[in-house]
């Protein structure tokens, strides 16, 4: 490993920002874009905070966003490109898009490059293969490279829209004269080795340089691509990811290099030595174990020369230079603090409680409807969960739902899930917690937990458990204990399983999931379940939220949210209808769905469309109204595993017409008090210290070194016994000792052979 960069496993969730554009007066405006695990998010402020960006973009895969350029001459217009959604178009500096696929011949799209010049003059490369070309911004495409050809970089020579030059998968270099039009090889790479990274010097009038980056190393040519050298040292990395050429000052050049494992090298002598810049960079071990890079792309502004900004994304998140490299400091983008999911308590109406979980870390809760906010995390401080104080891998408290008891004005119960194996119970209103241990079954995982408590909790204590591969436990002892129910095939995708329980419970023993085929229904408590949608175009659908009705026993009412709009079913999951003509359109991304607790009367659920917002229907699902500000994201973070509800009705919501709801990229929450018309946002005061009182620090110590203790103690009684048997053995008479002697000399010896023997010295 290379000095410098230190390992890590402390970071979740793994940011994994793999692309980087930076505003041409980023001096001024300090904005900053970045894809971090297929979100993209905005900053104005260097990095420092985030803005997640949705609206218009409403690719039907919420993780296959795969490049973002930006005009060199202007922050409003951006072209971003998605791996099956084709690619959007923003002429607003990001604050809305819009698709521009008109003439593309496949929607697989892995990178979009505008040339620096002419906004108008755009290239798109087809992730399968074939390069795609518009003159009119987008308005249409034509095919300029056939799919058989899989090109992997592209550069447009400076001050030159003509001369373009491309890199492909077999190490072929093209070059185009006429803007792309026409091209032909000019050269290869040595070996034919795949072209990952391709740059031109600003200077290139004057020196002809061309650098491309491989898995094996930099090469550099002077003479249009007909020959190339090595420039790589033995210290340097191969294997790269990005290059950058910066002009500096009197035509001298920078050269940047990003690379897979090592991180971040520069030249300044066009490749002929090279200087490791990696102090504050982090890896983590899990890049190796799924065989990705740890580093990707470089971010450098146009002012670089004066403030000596550089930017780098990483597996492990975004990393930032002010000194040109010398230090690093990792920027939190991908917060842990983001909201896992929000809970109210059945009881609101007296007693306003909320319940929060973040992803990584806390559990929050409010009594005054979300004006303030408690940490309550006692007993689930990490040594619980890794019988270490100095634990240095990833934080244990890596949450996934929140519920409350439907009986908790009398019982004080309140669930939560946390990572793998763990399922978290509060009997007193979140004052301390107990860790249950899930059991496993063979060829599961336990991961990405969904919590369901019975409606008729206060009799039958059943609370239900799903995985988000199927996986169905119950309790039947107010969560104390835990036993595997049966299984549904489920997708296996960063996605949580969609759950939810009738409010008849008690008398229908019903519950609806989803799974591969769709949407499932048991009505046996959970031993078997049966597809209610198999030969339905709902089997082939990934992505669900479900809402049943409060007055399911009489109107038999199923809502389901799908990446292809909404479907109700009005007779017990026997058939499904798809609302049409609605005012979000037809195939819509369903984000986000909840139904009124006064459905019976008020006819009302709202759903969060990707792209376009927050819509409600007053009439069941007949039309449908725009409300809400399309500013706020009501989702979950993309390819992100947590349960989230992103949006909730007040359980008194006919007396104070109060939404909640969640999305954003810090730790917040949204609420309305006016039907959803309008939306505050309320932050959580984060909290990230474990303040250990006594009592906690002294029941933490003896968890941890439980067996040392009792070991001690062990020798101790040993020796102690030991004692009053010398005392009986009159060794005194033979021996030049006093019987207090002996027995201390004795139980001194007895106590040193006891400790050495139970802590196997």
């Amino acid at each position: 490993m290379a000095v410098g960069i230190q390992p890590s496993m402390s970071h979740r969730p793994h940011d994994v920002v793999d692309r980087i554009e930076l505003s041409p007066t980023y001096e001024e405006d300090q904005t900053v874009w970045i894809i971090v695990r297929s979100n993209l998010f905005k900053s104005v402020d260097g990095g420092e905070n985030w803005q997640r960006i949705t609206n218009g973009i409403d690719n039907q895969t919420p993780n296959n966003l795969s490049d973002l350029d930006m005009f060199a001459q202007s922050k409003d217009i951006l072209f971003l490109s998605t791996n099956g959604d084709g690619i959007y178009k923003s002429q607003d500096g990001g604050i809305s898009w819009q698709k521009v696929n008109q003439g593309l011949e496949t929607l697989k799209i892995d990178s979009v490059v505008i040339s620096p010049n002419d906004s108008n003059l755009v290239l798109a490369k087809g992730t399968e293969g074939g390069l795609f070309k518009t003159n009119n911004g987008g308005t249409n495409w034509t095919s300029v490279i056939d799919e058989n050809t899989k090109l992997t970089a592209v550069a447009f020579l400076p001050n030159n829209d003509s001369q373009i030059i491309l890199g492909d998968n077999k190490g072929n270099l093209y070059l185009s004269e006429d803007k792309g039009e026409n091209w032909q090889i000019m050269g290869n790479s040595p070996d034919n080795n795949l072209i990952n990274a391709l740059a031109i010097s600003p200077n290139f009038a004057n020196d002809k340089m061309i650098l491309i980056g491989t898995d094996k190393g930099i090469f550099k040519s002077v003479d249009l691509g007909k020959s190339f050298v090595s420039i790589s040292e033995e210290n340097l990395d191969n294997n790269i990811r990005d290059i950058v050429i910066k002009d500096v000052e009197n035509n001298s050049l920078k050269i940047f290099v990003s690379t897979a494992d090592m991180g971040v090298f520069q030249s300044e002598d066009e490749g002929e030595n090279w200087k490791k810049i990696n102090q504050g960079l982090t890896k983590d071990g899990q890049a190796d174990e799924f065989k990705v890079p740890h580093f990707y792309e470089l971010g450098i502004p146009p002012t670089f020369s004066q403030d000596g900004v550089i930017f780098v994304g990483g597996f492990n998140g975004l990393f930032k230079s002010q000194n040109s490299g010398e230090t690093w400091q990792e920027l939190e983008t991908l917060s842990g603090g983001i909201v896992a999911n929000l809970g109210i308590s059945p009881n609101y109406k007296n007693d306003s409680t909320l319940g929060v979980v973040t992803y990584v870390g806390n559990a929050y809760l409010s009594s005054d409807g979300g004006n303030t906010w408690k940490t309550i995390n006692k007993g689930l401080e990490p040594p619980r969960f890794t019988r270490q104080f100095n634990f240095t891998g990833q934080d244990p408290r890596r949450f996934f739902d929140v519920a409350f008891s439907p009986n908790y004005e009398s019982d004080g119960n309140i669930f939560a899930s946390v990572l793998w194996e763990n399922f978290l119970r509060s009997t007193n209103r979140g004052q301390n917690w107990q860790i249950v241990g899930l059991p496993g079954a063979k060829g599961q995982s336990l991961r990405g937990f969904s919590i369901v408590p019975s409606p008729g909790f206060a009799q039958d204590n059943t609370v239900y458990v799903a995985t988000m591969y199927g996986l169905i436990m119950r309790s039947t002892d107010g969560g104390q204990n835990f036993s595997v129910m049966s299984a549904i095939d489920s997708y296996k995708i960063n996605e949580p399983l969609a759950i939810v329980i009738s409010p008849n419970f008690p008398t229908d023993k019903t519950l609806y999931a989803s799974g591969v085929k769709g949407i499932y229904k048991t009505t046996d408590e959970g031993k078997t379940w049966q597809a209610t949608t198999e030969k339905t175009p709902l089997e082939n659908l990934f992505y669900f939220q479900l809402a049943i009705s409060p007055n399911y026993e009489s109107d038999r009412t199923v809502i389901a949210g799908t990446e292809q709009g909404v479907y109700i079913s009005k007779d017990a999951g026997e058939t499904w209808v798809k609302l049409t003509n609605t005012s979000y359109g037809d195939n819509e991304h369903v984000q986000a769905l909840a139904i009124s607790p006064n459905y019976e009367n008020d006819q009302t659920f709202v759903v969060s469309i990707r792209a376009k917002g927050l819509f409600k229907t007053v009439d069941g699902g007949e039309t449908f109204e725009k409300i809400g500000d399309n500013a706020l994201t009501f989702s979950r973070m993309n390819n992100i595993p947590y349960r989230g509800q992103a949006i909730q009705f007040s359980p008194s919501y006919a007396e104070d017409n109060t939404l909640y709801g969640f999305g954003g990229t810090n730790t917040e929450i949204y609420r309305s008090t006016d039907a959803g018309n309008t939306w505050e946002t309320i932050t959580i005061p984060v909290n990230t210290n474990d303040n250990y009182d006594l009592i906690t620090w002294g029941s933490l110590f003896f968890l941890v070194y439980r067996g040392p203790i009792a070991r001690v103690v062990a020798a101790a009684v040993v020796a102690i016994f030991s004692y009053f048997i010398l005392g009986y053995l009159g060794l005194e008479k033979k021996l030049p000792l006093s019987k207090l002697q002996i027995k201390l000399i004795g139980t001194f010896v007895t106590f040193i052979v006891a400790f050495l023997i139970l802590f196997k010295l």
